[in-house]
């Protein structure tokens, strides 16, 4: 059965630990939010195998503060404060099994009783804080005001390092997810067939993925005189209106998980017949060049390189050649990390992460989108794993 069992959990804090004492920190914070979102829920996570379904609530003084978080506590002193390090808190109640990999407090005031929880089990010094995009200004302030001993710092950093490299167990789920996905992208594309809406393409799509015990997280999808855009610019990504004809480009980039593990896909094709000469350049051009780095997803090589061999093959494309080289939708970006989270390392020509060494047991998603007014726009996106023989796509269409 696929999952992460309890020894994995446990291995993942102690290397949590660890990473933070490296990094001279006294502890280590894990904040999260839920309400069934896809993202902003992995530091929680990964450490502890809790995801915080109910939704954000506005705080009511007295009563909540910060519904729909989580947090995690980790003494990193050896030996700790405590007898059981690793403490999650939350406003949830009763919990299903499996059971959560930390031992649980129930608190619906979430920031007092984490200044509390790091006030009993962290020395005082600094105290890493994973997951701080999540965290509202107003509660950041109140840690900081009860905790004048505690030093809150952002250490995304450590978070990301821990999961650059996914175990085994991790990269079924990934291969899982990333069936699913395929599968999804595969039935939305039997629902678009001249007359339908959008909605009814995104409605298949997101079916699939539900049936099989997947998470829909999100996607953008444009069709027509509309597919160079990303998406619609309401709260649904998809038109309920919008009618496909033959001959209209539809394109989507589609993101969903197994068990929090995403798959981040993306296609284009033409709607009930063969595409244009220029319909065909567009096509081509966004696919040839992301086929093109994967080639060079081996361990060893750089990043950089593989964003430079992208951006040649797509120069060197006949879209390219004939209409010069329209900007990119990815804004120089050629790929990400995946797992948890769409997560660094970023595959640029430059920037940080550049010269970064590929390693084998990384999950990486290659992408480009590019968009024309007057033909059109196109996506295309593969998620890899990388291993000591090469690159595994495990969002290889049928």
């Amino acid at each position: 059965m696929l999952g992460i069992g309890g020894e994995e959990y446990a291995a993942r804090q102690a290397a949590m630990g660890r990473l933070a004492a490296r990094a001279g920190f006294r502890g280590v914070v894990a904040w999260s939010r839920g309400g069934s979102a896809q993202d902003h829920y992995a530091d929680v996570y990964y450490l502890t195998g809790f995801y915080q379904h109910q939704p954000f609530i506005p705080d009511f003084p007295g009563h909540w503060r910060a519904r729909g978080h989580a947090a995690v506590v980790l003494p990193v002193d050896d030996p700790p404060l405590t007898e059981h390090p690793a403490v999650l808190l939350t406003d949830s109640r009763d919990l299903q099994e499996p059971r959560p990999a930390a031992r649980v407090q129930v608190a619906p005031d979430l920031v007092d009783a984490l200044a509390e929880e790091i006030r009993e089990s962290i020395r005082p010094g600094r105290v890493a804080l994973i997951g701080y995009e999540a965290m509202a200004a107003p509660w950041w302030c109140r840690l900081r005001s009860v905790l004048p001993g505690h030093e809150l710092v952002c250490a995304d950093d450590l978070a990301w390092e821990a999961r650059r490299i996914k175990s085994p167990a991790e990269l079924d789920l990934l291969r899982a997810s990333g069936a699913l996905g395929v599968r999804a992208v595969s039935a939305a594309r039997e629902a678009a067939v001249p007359g339908a809406t959008e909605a009814d393409v995104a409605a298949a799509a997101i079916a699939e993925i539900v049936r099989a015990g997947g998470a829909y997280s999100g996607m953008g999808i444009s069709s027509g005189a509309e597919s160079y855009t990303f998406a619609a610019s309401g709260p649904t990504p998809y038109s309920a209106d919008r009618r496909l004809a033959e001959g209209d480009l539809i394109r989507i980039d589609l993101y969903g998980s197994v068990r929090g593990y995403l798959f981040d896909l993306a296609r284009t094709w033409v709607v009930g017949g063969e595409p244009t000469t220029e319909q065909r350049r567009l096509l081509e051009a966004v696919r040839e060049s992301v086929l093109a780095g994967i080639e060079l997803l081996r361990p060893g090589r750089r990043f950089g390189e593989v964003a430079r061999r992208c951006q040649q093959v797509f120069e060197r494309s006949a879209f390219a050649v004939h209409h010069g080289l329209p900007w990119s939708e990815t804004d120089g970006l050629w790929g990400h990390g995946l797992g948890l989270s769409l997560e660094p390392p970023w595959i640029t020509e430059g920037g940080p992460d550049a010269d970064g060494l590929i390693e084998a047991g990384m999950c990486l998603a290659l992408e480009r989108r590019i968009a024309m007014h007057s033909v059109g726009g196109a996506s295309h996106e593969e998620d890899v794993i990388v291993t000591d023989s090469g690159p595994e796509v495990i969002t290889r269409d049928p």
